[in-house]
């Protein structure tokens, strides 16, 4: 660790430095449950590169991510066309390819954090050039400080039309704008009085859209005195943010997100107010309070081991990248839309439900269908090259340690190697999609 990141440790507990223990080795399973967690997928070789470099260094590297290859060079410098063509089919076409070759997973999965923060659907604001520009406003600051995030985010015109900013003016203050900037993005429910979000509202009048950027129109605010969290001025928007910022629930609220994203429900308490400081005394920087949380004792206790349920995304970056393999984005786009999450339209501005609410009756059928299309003719390359072929019991094999590493349990093993070996009298093509199908809708499967 950095100097810096060393002295956000003095006082902490439950995110001391995590250090292998004959209890909680550092091990597959280990290894295998922070690239889980953090970049979501985890190839044979990445795996192996992440066990040998042990946790502390696993966790610098990931933050750090890796070089840009020529195909990924040449997606990012396509990103000019995509936001020109202003086709919502060509933006998520991006989104999902980018997702599937990111050299820096971590940021791409900060990407889908901060888009279900920051939930904003393009069916509202019917603008894919301001999606996409929201979308590089993740890349940019989601792992840096989160006061830079907010600013660019909330001041962006996917944001003022999502949350009708436009219509709030002198006079006739829209508080849609400033309710959800506490409620949702800064500080949490039961953090703030209806006087502030009716006094704050004031504070962003004269807030638009001018030649697709931020535009001040004074001639549309409100001057007059606030009283905002017991301070009263002229306050304009900027001043507003910055109040909130500097909240103690702020750091709070932002603490529980990544906490339980990362370490997932049932985390103590403790790590909570222990992670806010860390953001708080960091100036709201991501990355550092993703090091100290990542490289924790309470990030790699077992018990907080496969407690989340895998979105669709996760899901199926999980077992796509984990293989080696591609899809077409428009076949990925549809299949997550009917399993419960369509990228740039989220359900509200509270994003999607998650954990269990991902798995009903309709959507695991539309799951079991995704694997199945898949298996039989939706992977680039085929699975007869992307398994090696040395025998059905080989075949088998491979798979079940290439997505469960750390092993399944011996009874679960014997009794898919007894099914699965028994229906393997088809062609390989035919064996290979059973195997797929069949292993990635295991329980264990959907969950990380």
């Amino acid at each position: 660790m950095n100097t810096s990141t060393t002295s956000l440790l003095e006082g902490l507990n439950w995110l001391t430095p995590y250090k292998p223990s004959p209890d909680q080795p550092w091990d597959t399973a280990a290894a295998a449950h922070l690239l889980r967690r953090t970049v979501l997928f985890h190839d044979p070789e990445r795996l192996a590169e992440t066990l040998a470099a042990g946790p502390q260094a696993s966790v610098r590297t990931i933050l750090a991510g890796g070089e840009q290859g020529p195909e990924q060079e040449a997606h990012e410098a396509s990103f000019a066309f995509v936001q020109a063509s202003e086709s919502r089919r060509d933006l998520r076409a991006w989104w999902w390819y980018r997702l599937l070759i990111d050299a820096h997973p971590l940021r791409s999965r900060m990407d889908l954090f901060w888009h279900d923060h920051f939930a904003t659907g393009i069916s509202k604001v019917r603008n894919t050039r301001w999606m996409a520009e929201q979308l590089m406003s993740f890349d940019r600051h989601g792992l840096g400080r989160f006061g830079d995030l907010l600013t660019e985010v909330v001041k962006g015109p996917a944001m003022i039309r999502w949350l009708d900013n436009e219509s709030n003016e002198k006079g006739r203050a829209n508080e849609n704008f400033a309710r959800e900037l506490f409620e949702l993005f800064t500080l949490g429910r039961d953090q703030y009085s209806e006087k502030d979000i009716k006094e704050a509202a004031r504070a962003f009048t004269g807030w638009r859209i001018r030649r697709n950027a931020f535009f001040f129109d004074r001639s549309r605010h409100d001057s007059g005195e606030k009283s905002i969290f017991g301070k009263k001025g002229r306050f304009v928007g900027d001043q507003v943010l910055a109040m909130a910022l500097s909240e103690t629930s702020c750091s709070w609220f932002l603490a529980g997100k990544l906490l339980d994203t990362f370490v997932g429900p049932g985390y103590v308490k403790a790590a909570q107010e222990e992670l806010a400081r860390v953001l708080r005394d960091s100036d709201g920087r991501i990355d550092q309070a993703l090091q100290i949380l990542l490289g924790s004792r309470l990030f790699f206790d077992k018990a907080h081991r496969g407690t989340r349920i895998r979105g669709p995304v996760e899901w199926m970056i999980w077992a796509l990248r984990s293989l080696g393999a591609t899809v077409a984005p428009d076949l990925l786009h549809r299949s997550a839309r009917d399993m419960g999450q369509e990228l740039f339209e989220p359900p509200d501005v509270s994003g999607w439900d998650e954990e269990e609410a991902w798995i009903n009756s309709a959507t695991w059928i539309h799951r079991h269908n995704f694997a199945n299309r898949l298996g039989r003719q939706g992977l680039h390359p085929d699975l007869e090259l992307l398994v090696p072929a040395e025998g059905a019991r080989a075949e088998l094999s491979y798979l079940m340690d290439l997505w469960f590493p750390e092993g399944l349990p011996p009874a679960m093993r014997n009794q898919l190697e007894r099914s699965l070996l028994a229906s393997s009298s088809g062609s390989r093509r035919k064996r290979l999609a059973l195997m797929f199908e069949s292993l990635l809708m295991l329980p264990k499967a959907h969950r990380f």
